[in-house]
């Protein structure tokens, strides 16, 4: 009798691609639940907000808002935004306005705001206009409690209207802000940083006094700073922010400041403050390449034809040649085929002489350097031992 060797065919086992579909289509539900969650929580703090800032004063608009980013992002799209600020009475509007957060990290907000942006007093027509080819922004913190925020503007142009006059324009611009770690609750100090790329400000001349000329040609600056005297981060009329700074005995304190003009460098560091009428205070310790290209922007030529005679200059003729070698023979009346051993023309022999009057001769970037003192003494401006002129009061 014969044995069957016939195995018994194996029995399929439908719930092997059953059960990952399941969780696969569980997840997604799950998912899509969080997000919904997510977004109606933003959009229900985003309304919580906007209701303080308005009984503050501070009302923000949207001709139309919508909500996206299904499935990992939350997208915000704001039509014709709009600020209206009662304690300035003024009401600045643009025309649309994008934000994205990561539904994991919705602390992280990445911004896109396309201009122009007009500025103008409350139901009245517009003063300026600000316009721009790519404005970005991001802010990293909750709704009224902001930790950190940077902004960055390629070809930014701020125009008076209806005129259309250029007051400030620039190839790019960056802003950073945030908290520095000596902050308190109520007494915040933010860490400060601004740079510029080809930028120009004719209409900040009149505004910076002596030292407006430098606004007028195309400049490359940067500044790290740390502000300090400032109640809260709530908008306010830039009067009465400065006020506040200075009844809290705040000021600026510049760490580092670099300013470019073709081959003139400077830098410059040290602190600044307001006196009780808004004027400047304070001491900055500048450093010049190419100085002789910043005697006739600051007008040092005047202030040396008032303040030093001649044979003044002659008499310390030796200490300037150790200062900048050839120079105590250029202020005896050398000359060098039309210039001289420093480079500097005729015209600019005495400026020159005294600018680096209790000056140090140092290094900046590799080039030959005069190091001087920048001083403020309510609002007048001395460059070492000369005075060059009065910056208007702030407020």
């Amino acid at each position: 009798m014969g044995v069957s060797t016939q195995k018994d065919s194996p029995r399929s086992r439908p719930w092997l691609i059953a059960v990952p579909t399941i969780i696969v289509i569980l997840l997604g539900v799950i998912w899509s639940g969080f997000w919904y969650w997510s977004t109606t929580r933003a959009e229900a703090t985003m309304t919580a907000w906007r209701a303080r800032e308005a009984e503050a004063g501070r009302v923000y608009g949207c001709a139309s808002t919508k909500f996206g980013g299904y499935p990992f992002r939350i997208e915000v799209a704001c039509a014709e935004p709009s600020v209206e600020d009662r304690a300035t009475a003024s009401v600045v509007r643009a025309r649309n306005l994008g934000a994205v957060a990561e539904v994991w990290d919705p602390t992280l907000v990445i911004g896109e705001i396309a201009g122009p942006m007009t500025v103008a007093p409350l139901r009245g027509t517009p003063t300026a206009t600000i316009d721009w080819a790519l404005a970005q922004a991001s802010l990293r913190g909750a709704p009224g409690a902001p930790e950190r925020l940077s902004i960055a503007v390629d070809k930014p142009n701020v125009a008076a209207a209806p005129s259309g006059e250029s007051l400030a324009m620039a190839e790019h611009a960056e802003f950073h802000g945030r908290f520095a770690a000596e902050s308190t609750p109520g007494h915040p100090v933010l860490d400060l940083a601004l740079d510029l790329r080809s930028a120009t400000a004719p209409g900040l001349v009149t505004v910076l006094g002596t030292f407006g000329p430098l606004a007028s040609a195309s400049s490359d600056l940067s500044v790290v700073a740390v502000l300090r005297g400032a109640s809260d981060l709530a908008p306010k009329p830039l009067e009465q922010r400065l006020r506040e700074i200075q009844a809290a005995n705040g000021g600026l304190e510049i760490t580092n400041a670099r300013l470019q003009q073709g081959d003139l460098i400077a830098t410059a560091t040290g602190a600044l403050g307001l006196t009780a009428r808004g004027t400047l205070s304070g001491d900055l310790r500048l450093t010049v390449v190419n100085l002789p290209r910043l005697i006739p922007l600051l007008g040092i030529d005047r202030a040396v034809a008032q303040a030093v005679p001649p044979d003044t200059l002659n008499r310390l003729a030796p200490t300037l040649d150790r200062l900048i070698p050839g120079l105590g023979s250029v202020l005896r009346g050398g000359n060098v085929a039309g210039g001289n051993a420093t480079g500097a023309t005729p015209n600019m022999n005495t400026a020159l002489g005294a600018a680096v009057l209790g000056g140090q001769q140092s290094e900046l970037e590799g080039q030959r350097a005069v190091t001087l003192s920048l001083r403020f003494d309510d609002g007048t401006a001395f460059l070492g031992p000369l005075k060059l002129g009065q910056i208007p009061p702030l407020y």
